[in-house]
């Protein structure tokens, strides 16, 4: 059907409103006739017609939209090419066929070729986009808005094409991917297992994880050709480990990775990072130096990455910056937020509404992947089981599939020499090794004198505002006040922190822990414990003067607003 055959069509039906007040080139103001319009609709207006006879036309999309007393209104912003000259007012608009959008957006692409994402926002319109356009890929939302689930549908669509995928597992969730989804996601009862669970291989502590493959010890065993290879999914459970041996094991692992990549001994692959803000965040460790360098120069040699958080503002900055594609969910932190915003591709000031109104499931979708508008999708359903914390899978898998499993085990086990067995264990052996009571005082002075430090810039902070305040001079802005995101740099320390000492508290009061189980000098635990609590004072009082500052520099704003009237 040629352009002037839909404008036919058009006229008729599809006329949605009128262009009213001030036009441009790329962003007009239209009054709708239709009150089915909602906020993810496409339109197009039509032009003059070209030299073979057919109608120039010109997509749009809403950049924000309202009601008044004369009707519902919107700015539309021009997707695409654009005219020579601004619309005309009162220029009739109407809404865009499937041709027109999927045609404008790529999103039909052969599923061979493509990811298969969800659906169009608004429409019932698939989202497959191109796999060879996929590079980095950068995942956020807050807790509970999909993130994870997603990353489940990238892993499915990944192992379909056969593409090696390496997971790095905090939870114990992943292993889910070898069982097929219930009737529902909520569904409960007898679930069998999925397409996937022969290309699956699970490291994990079969102690703690019963339904892993191979015992996570032997994973330095390994070659990374036993890691990463076609049609092969490699899941390092971590469940069970505390938070510094997690990221000991992500550091090696990846390490190991990127030295075969280059070497060009591994295919190229994707390695799935969850909560990576944990492992990669701005204070400088090995493993955040290893993930940087993973994500600068990773891709030229075919090491991708997938990363996920819930808090883009407290990861590694490079790291983010190196994101190619962008999936956006659910975000309520303003600082996510702006940080998101400045960082995806594509996204603009007018989205931070869009973000903080996503649903459960919805996402926006943006970079390297898209041709160049930002999509507004809603996730698919999973092929296989969404997992919580601890999945078992063995509660699914048929006894002939358990027994295959072990098969494999042997197999790849078996191919190792016993030196190459043990070189593994003891490497594994010694990222796990207890922490004595001496290095557990040692790291508790240190974070003491950090905190030292963390007040004397909460102090400094205090002192910038007071100068402010007294002066008067000029505009003033948090940013101003702190300095090159001070702020953000004091929060992400804390984070680190936190996570640190927590490690120490369960230590310290759990009976079977190995501080416990160590020298037997109660005297000495003693210490700890007390130095334990006067840490978390500390930390508390740090709290406390940072909300301090944050109002004393709100104060100085608004004092300053009110002089400048």
């Amino acid at each position: 059907m040629s352009d002037e055959d839909n404008f036919d069509k058009q006229i008729k039906k599809d006329k949605v409103g009128n262009l009213i007040g001030k036009t441009t080139t790329h962003t007009v103001q239209v009054q709708f006739s239709d009150p089915s319009i909602e906020r993810n609709s496409y339109f197009v207006i039509y032009g003059e017609k070209d030299k073979e006879g057919n109608r120039i036309h010109y997509m749009l999309n809403i950049k924000s939209m309202w009601s008044e007393a004369k009707g519902m209104l919107a700015d539309l912003k021009v997707c695409g090419d654009r005219p020579k000259r601004p619309f005309e007012i009162g220029a009739e608009v109407y809404r865009a066929s499937e041709e027109q959008i999927t045609r404008l957006l790529g999103i039909y692409n052969p599923p061979e070729e493509s990811i298969s994402i969800g659906k169009l926002m608004g429409y019932n319109f698939d989202v497959n986009l191109l796999v060879k356009n996929f590079g980095r890929i950068f995942i956020t939302g807050k807790s509970g808005s999909g993130k994870s689930y997603t990353m489940g549908v990238l892993c499915e669509e990944f192992m379909k094409k056969g593409i090696p995928l390496v997971i790095l597992d905090r939870h114990g969730e992943y292993g889910s991917l070898k069982v097929k989804a219930g009737e529902s996601e909520s569904a409960e009862g007898v679930k069998e297992e999925s397409e996937f669970v022969n290309s699956i291989i699970e490291y994990s502590d079969l102690s703690v994880n019963k339904g892993g493959d191979i015992d996570v010890e032997y994973l330095f065993s390994l070659d990374a050709t036993d890691i990463v290879a076609p049609n092969l999914c490699s899941i390092v459970n971590m469940r069970g480990m505390d938070l510094a041996v997690q990221e000991m094991i992500a550091g090696k692992l990846l390490k190991k990775l990127y030295q075969a990549s280059t070497a060009r001994r591994i295919p190229p692959f994707y390695l799935l990072l969850d909560e990576a803000h944990l492992f990669a965040g701005k204070k400088q460790t090995e493993t955040c130096d290893t993930v940087r360098l993973f994500s600068q120069e990773g891709r030229k040699f075919g090491a991708n990455l997938i990363i996920g958080t819930q808090r883009p503002q407290l990861l590694d900055t490079t790291i983010r910056a190196q994101a190619g594609s962008w999936i956006v969910h659910n975000l309520t932190d303003v600082r996510d937020i702006d940080v998101t915003i400045s960082s995806a591709e594509d996204l603009t000031r007018s989205n931070k509404t869009d973000i903080q109104g996503l649903d459960k499931g919805q996402s926006i979708l943006c970079g390297e992947a898209i041709a160049g508008i930002p999509l507004f999708v809603k996730i698919r359903k999973r092929t296989t089981a969404h997992g919580g914390v601890g999945f078992n899978p063995l509660d699914y898998l048929s006894k002939n599939t358990v027994e295959e499993l072990q098969k494999r085990k042997q197999k790849i086990l078996g191919a190792k020499t016993a030196n190459e067995l043990e070189t593994g264990k003891t490497i594994f052996e010694e990222i796990t090794a207890p922490k004595t009571s001496a290095e557990y005082l040692d790291e508790i002075a240190s974070l003491k004198v950090r905190i030292k430090e963390l007040e004397e810039q909460i102090d400094m902070l205090k002192a910038r505002i007071v100068d402010v305040e007294e002066g008067g001079e000029g505009p003033l802005s948090v940013e101003q006040i702190t300095g090159d995101d001070a702020i953000e740099d004091l929060q992400t320390e804390l984070k680190v922190w936190k996570e640190k000492y927590n490690y120490l508290k369960e230590n310290m009061e759990n009976p079977e822990s190995a501080l416990s189980l160590g020298e037997g000098n109660s005297e000495l635990i003693l210490e700890l414990q007390n130095k334990s609590i006067e840490l978390d004072a500390q930390v508390q009082n740090y709290k406390s003067k940072y909300t301090d500052a944050i109002l004393l520099a709100e104060k100085a704003i608004n004092e300053l607003k009110k002089r400048q009237r």
